[in-house]
């Protein structure tokens, strides 16, 4: 896969608005987008997925890509974006050039906090790969001001991408730990997983500016395995107790996701 040239693609901007709890759908040569959102609440929050509709061959980002690809944008006007989930992702790409991403279509839950007005708007950037990366901007707006009863087809898309979305850490299936290199271009992580055959898949996330690359293979240490993965951007400051370093685990079937502590 060639590597984003943003200078050489056109950037795709379709403004996108509809009087539901559903934008329409904005369409690109290699995926469509929308927002669905469902009524508020009783105290007020609003349940609300993007929904990727990746087409044949296509593929787009995780929250950290991996050093190579476009993580997500997404802005909201209207009311809070509370929180944005994330299915666990997979390594993609070849030898040359990896990343990390999804391979079909997908659907990232938003928690959003009570609408400030008639309309909740999203502005997304994503980006979409297949022999090139496309960035896609779109402007996605749903009218919530209606909507008292929730639509039975949109309830059960949102509930199966929350239902999508890693498990928390539990007995036989959690962190362990994590260390810096004494160069800090790398974080040993230690975890329990379910042990079917397959080797589990290990990613690592986090604010501040951290960005991590593609993991090497796990290995069994004991009880335990192991993984190494680099360290592509640390910042000089960061504080780990108020924004911690996520672990992302995916072992067969099974994912899982929870807070690292690291050394």
């Amino acid at each position: 896969m060639k590597r984003l040239q943003t200078a050489a693609l056109a950037l795709l901007f379709i403004n996108s608005t509809a009087a539901a709890a559903t934008s329409s759908w904005v369409e690109t040569p290699g995926g469509d987008v929308r927002l669905v959102a469902l009524p508020a609440d009783a105290d007020g929050s609003v349940r609300a997925m993007l929904d990727i509709r990746l087409h044949d061959g296509w593929k787009t980002y995780w929250r950290d890509p991996g050093g190579s690809g476009i993580p997500p944008s997404i802005a909201v006007s209207g009311a809070e974006l509370v929180s944005t989930g994330f299915p666990a992702p997979k390594r993609l790409g070849d030898e040359a050039t990896h990343y990390i991403g999804y391979d079909k279509p997908v659907r990232l839950p938003l928690t959003l906090g009570k609408a400030t007005g008639e309309a909740i708007s999203a502005s997304v950037f994503i980006g979409v790969c297949k022999d090139i990366c496309i960035p896609v901007q779109a402007e996605l707006t749903v009218n919530v001001s209606g909507e008292s009863f929730a639509n039975p087809l949109e309830e059960a898309a949102i509930a199966e991408a929350e239902a999508s979305l890693p498990q928390g850490a539990s007995d036989g299936f959690k962190p362990l730990d994590g260390r810096w290199a004494a160069d800090g271009k790398s974080v040993t992580v230690r975890f329990a997983a379910p042990s079917d055959g397959a080797m589990p898949d290990v990613f690592l996330s986090g604010t501040s500016g951290f960005e991590f690359g593609a993991a090497a293979p796990a290995r069994r240490e004991g009880d335990a395995f192991v993984a190494e993965v680099p360290v592509l951007h640390r910042p000089k400051v960061f504080d780990l107790a108020k924004a911690p370093i996520l672990l992302t685990v995916r072992a067969g079937a099974k994912t899982m996701e929870s807070p690292l502590a690291i050394d």
